[in-house]
């Protein structure tokens, strides 16, 4: 899903995409300025030097512009860090710490009241790692879990470790965080790939039981216990 809607952006009229970048960058400096409630859309349109029924010719409202934002931005850093799109321990590590990012720039760049923004970004965010995960696993007959299944378990045990980590008071450094996570993730993959030195096989084969897997996600919940 991800690959194909990428494909489809990149033969997006010119002018679309110029009028929109125009509108996420206006709301981006506005969500600095000010908490996401507090921004209409005659805000938006003005900073980005519109006017609204440009505005709506683009986007029913404001949370629709927002959700498009974030997949842009998820997509964009994701394309940035992940050029080759394949599951490796390298790319497992940097997803981790992308998302590590993300998160915390939302809580310290974004004032709050946070409101709706908080659970339609943890939306997005969940989703693009859903697909990226998805298109890393291939079906595996060792396991009796789906990879659909793989693919959500770890996307959300994914967010939800990184979102504790940017509201811990005792904060970690981000690459301390990531060499923690990163083992239990893997192993909830595991059943779906191998690797050789880091980088994905051809054929991929199972190695230990799925339950004894996916347990590992519920140890994420206690990093910082």
């Amino acid at each position: 899903m991800l690959v194909k809607e990428i494909q489809e952006q990149k033969h997006e009229d010119p002018r679309i995409t110029r009028t929109r970048g125009m509108l996420t960058a206006a709301l981006s400096e506005l969500m600095r300025e000010k908490s996401f409630n507090a921004i209409t859309v005659r805000e938006i349109a003005e900073r980005a030097t519109l006017n609204r029924v440009t505005f709506y010719a683009h986007f029913q409202d404001k949370f629709a512009l927002l959700e498009y934002a974030a997949r842009q931005m998820i997509r964009q850093q994701i394309e940035a860090q992940l050029p080759n799109g394949a599951y490796s321990d390298e790319n497992l590590r940097r997803l981790v710490l992308l998302v590590c990012n993300f998160v915390s720039d939302i809580d310290q760049y974004c004032p709050p009241p946070h409101g709706q923004l908080e659970p339609l970004m943890e939306k997005k965010i969940k989703t693009e790692l859903y697909d990226v995960m998805l298109h890393w696993l291939p079906t595996s007959k060792k396991t009796s879990a789906s990879r659909e299944q793989a693919a959500m378990m770890s996307a959300w045990a994914l967010y939800g470790a990184a979102k504790q980590w940017s509201q811990d008071k005792a904060q970690k450094p981000a690459e301390d965080f990531v060499r923690q996570v990163v083992p239990l993730i893997k192993a909830n993959l595991q059943p779906f790939v191998e690797t050789n030195g880091g980088q994905t096989a051809k054929r991929a084969h199972g190695g230990g039981s799925s339950s004894g897997r996916f347990v590992s996600l519920l140890r994420l919940q206690h990093v910082y216990r």
